[in-house]
């Protein structure tokens, strides 16, 4: 078995924006929450939220009046209710039959066009007044030279995975060089290319913006979102300064010798398993042993995609074929009764016969990972622990060339095999599936046939006999988010964990009749529209496939004593430890949904985490 340091965790949940909104209002669509249409409004910026001791939440209009649900429904409800999840784009349906679709699950309201700077503290304004301000020109408020919107997404959500910690990150890791942010895209941040110019077409009006490379460049590239976070989180020397008198760089000394600052960023591109791939990428250094290697001992998972900006070019790459179209449901509609037909809302219906197609869908996931014997020494909420990892390429269905396949069973085999070997957890120990669902038969048949051979396979090598139990499935991308390409992964995982804290987790929300197609193939699986039930001793796979042949899987169990005793901690760390559980779980509750239910969240966390340099 493995020992304590050998074993990975995760500390708190994941901080999330989508096209249904932030993590709180997401989480109340799951579950149904009457609460919901007041955190859609705070996420349009209408109303302030203050979260009571009870649990309850005091609704305010920003300026200071009071305010209800009931009064927030009639003034609001249908327009926010229709600015957010799947949805018509209004500019795409103008355009008519120049448009493959005008269905889209881009992010909420007014984010893109600078309403998450506002929510996230990240405008021009307020970076300059805090204490990264020699980072100001980074947030230019000009959309030529301030931070794509991609780049929003990886700060935004990767900062409020802090919520999690206690402590500053600075207080917990001295040393930034044992901090690690791993970041992973479908797409290179396309919405910042709509951005650049042709050349010939400066002028002496505009060749400021010229002069401003650096932001320019930066804003374009792929990568520019987890360096932001790291850069954000790095102590803090200014390049002026520093080259006018570089012997302040020596106060950048360790005691070690290595200079102070987080190791670079690790970025990965793998279609839509891009999440998936990048943890199975920094998951073996955090437990890799070699003479002289500094292993990471936090590390920030984060995930972003702004697949359809600029000006929806993307959605001709996937055609007609692959998405979700208004022909398509106006035809599954026609001749249904009013009760039995399905709004634009509801479209994306992985597992029913209804599956018609994709929507390309937006957003950004952040969680914190590190080893149980670091999470347990620092008091830190461990909300799962890691049994196993896996990654594979296939193209089963070469003609189209798409992960949907079959051959992606690997991944999900060499999860399960770690499980077993590394952890001594069976198959039949892992009752939840967050599946890739994209939204189209063929999906739904290769989804559950890869995860139904998978689980066979991984059980005959376990040398378990008879038939295993059923597994209940559970999708984002049925409650509204739409399919968030390289964010996707994550985003099941964020499902898994709540699974695993016991709380209601997602099932799948549009189905209604399972499609026939499916076969016996669905006899292993549970398949519900209401949320699926948690479990304080259970255990999650997450399963994705991309475009491409990229497939991963992660395997999650519960966090609970029996399970920290299995790798035999320090028995005075342990007992500490769980004495003081209970306190740490409810105090990192409160500080997520402080953190996730006040504006400018992200660049105050920004500055208590960050390390200290010339200030």
């Amino acid at each position: 078995m493995l020992t304590a340091d050998k074993v990975l965790v995760t500390v708190g949940t994941p901080c999330s924006i989508s096209a249904v909104g932030s993590t709180e209002t997401y989480r109340a669509r799951v579950v149904g929450s009457p609460e919901f249409i007041a955190l859609a409004a705070f996420d349009a910026g209408l109303i302030d939220l203050d979260p009571q001791a009870d649990g309850s939440l005091k609704l305010s209009w920003v300026g200071g009046e009071s305010t209800t649900l009931a009064e927030i429904e009639r003034l609001h409800g249908q327009q926010l209710r229709a600015s957010l999840g799947i949805r018509y784009i209004d500019e795409l349906t103008a355009l008519g039959n120049a448009v493959v679709t005008d269905v889209g699950a881009s992010l909420p309201h007014d984010f893109d066009r600078g309403g998450l700077r506002r929510l996230a503290g990240l405008t021009y304004r307020d970076v300059r007044d805090s204490a990264l301000k020699d980072m100001y020109g980074l947030f230019d408020d000009d959309p030529r030279l301030g931070p794509s919107l991609q780049a929003q997404l990886f700060a935004y959500s990767g900062l409020g995975a802090l919520a999690a910690l206690p402590v500053p990150l600075s207080e917990l890791i001295p040393n930034p060089y044992e901090f690690r942010v791993a970041g992973a895209t479908a797409f290179p941040g396309l919405d910042a290319q709509g951005q650049l110019r042709p050349a010939g077409s400066v002028t002496s009006d505009n060749d400021k913006l010229r002069d401003k490379f650096a932001m320019r460049l930066a804003n374009s590239l792929s990568s520019h979102g987890p360096a932001l976070l790291s850069t954000m989180l790095a102590p803090s020397y200014s390049l002026s300064k520093s080259l006018k008198h570089p012997e302040l760089l020596e106060t950048l000394r360790s005691a070690s010798g290595y200079m102070r600052v987080p190791q670079t960023p690790l970025n990965a591109v793998g279609a839509c398993a891009s999440s998936s791939i990048v943890f199975s990428e920094f998951a073996p250094q955090m437990v890799l042993d070699y003479p002289g290697y500094q292993r990471p001992q936090v590390v920030l998972w984060t995930a972003a995609d702004a697949a359809t900006r600029p000006s929806w070019q993307i959605l001709d790459a996937f055609g007609p074929g692959a998405l979700m179209t208004r022909a398509k449901l106006e035809a599954i509609n026609a001749g249904r009764s009013p009760a039995e037909q399905r709004s634009i809302a509801d479209s994306l219906a992985p597992f029913d016969v209804d599956a018609n197609g994709t929507v390309v869908g937006e957003g950004g996931s952040g969680l914190l990972v590190t080893t149980l014997d670091f999470a347990l020494r620092n008091f830190l909420d461990i909300t799962s622990i890691i049994v196993g990892w896996g990654q594979s390429g296939e193209a089963g269905g070469k003609a189209h060339f798409a992960g949907v396949g079959f051959g992606g069973e690997n991944a999900l085999m060499h999860a399960l095999e770690l499980a077993y070997r590394g952890h001594g957890y069976r198959v039949s120990d892992f009752q939840y599936l967050v599946a890739h669902a994209t939204g189209t038969r063929t999906n739904s048949k290769t989804d559950l046939t890869t995860a139904a051979n998978a689980r066979s396979a991984a059980a005959e090598r376990q040398g378990m006999k008879g038939g295993l139990p059923k597994v209940a499935v559970g999708t984002p991308k049925a409650v509204g988010d739409g399919h968030t390409m390289g964010e996707t992964g994550l985003k099941a995982t964020s499902q898994a964990l709540q699974f695993l804290l016991g709380q209601p987790a997602v099932g799948v929300p549009t189905l209604r009749h399972l499609d026939p197609d499916l076969g016996s193939v669905a006899e292993s699986f549970t398949l519900q529209s209401a949320p699926v039930a948690g479990n304080l001793d259970g255990g999650a796979l997450c399963a994705t496939q991309g475009f491409g042949g990229y497939n991963g899987a992660i395997a999650l169990r519960a966090a609970h004593a029996e399970a920290f005793a299995r790798y035999s901690p320090d028995r005075k760390v342990l007992a500490a430890y769980l004495e003081r559980w209970p306190e740490l779980r409810r105090e990192r509750e409160q500080r997520e949904r402080h953190w996730r239910l006040r504006r400018r969240s992200a660049i105050e966390l920004a500055q208590i985490h960050c390390w200290k340099g010339l200030d």
